[in-house]
């Protein structure tokens, strides 16, 4: 007459329980991976092929102590205090004497600051530490005011468009700005 109900299974449940928690798992490690090529070098593999320069994106290091801490490469206080952000091609690159620097020609093809100002080709001066460029590397550069070298350069197509983004968006609000 009393048939007895067989206790519910639980297998299902563990089941799901245990793909959830690897799911998780999977989650937190890629996102940890994540930050720390983030907060590398830097350098990212932008293309498969290509020359080294061609593979990375050299930004400086933590900006120096006071005012300069607040700019950001890219941002409209960092393009307020620029002197030079252009994109192009190095044409040459001759070490200066007793110093680990290059001064770098650039063939401009596109001036962000000075607004169109800088005409076919500038110079300026590299650290070694920061980057190596050769002829035939195409860079996007960025020179403030009131330093003598560069301390931002990128390379890589794909990094070059990201930061040209943040640029083009930054721009108007920049030029509302002083540099005090």
């Amino acid at each position: 007459l009393f048939r007895s109900v067989p206790a519910p299974r639980r297998r299902p449940f563990r089941l799901a329980l245990g793909v959830l928690a690897a799911a998780c798992a999977g989650v937190v490690v890629t996102g940890l991976g994540w930050l720390v090529v983030q907060s590398g070098s830097g350098a990212t593999d932008d293309t498969a092929g290509g020359s080294a320069a061609d593979k990375s994106a050299v930004r400086p290091g933590n900006p120096s102590a006071g005012q300069e801490a607040a700019l950001v490469f890219g941002t409209p206080r960092y393009l307020a205090c620029a002197r030079l952000v252009a994109e192009g091609t190095v044409t040459a690159a001759e070490p200066v004497p007793g110093a680990a620097r290059h001064r770098i020609t650039l063939r401009v093809t596109r001036a962000h600051v000075p607004g169109g100002g800088t005409g076919p080709t500038t110079t300026f001066v590299l650290d070694d530490g920061l980057a190596r460029l050769a002829p035939g590397d195409r860079v996007l550069v960025g020179v403030l005011r009131d330093r003598p070298t560069a301390d931002t350069v990128i390379t890589g197509d794909r990094n070059i468009a990201t930061a040209r983004t943040w640029i083009t968006a930054s721009l108007p609000e920049s030029r509302t700005l002083t540099c005090d």
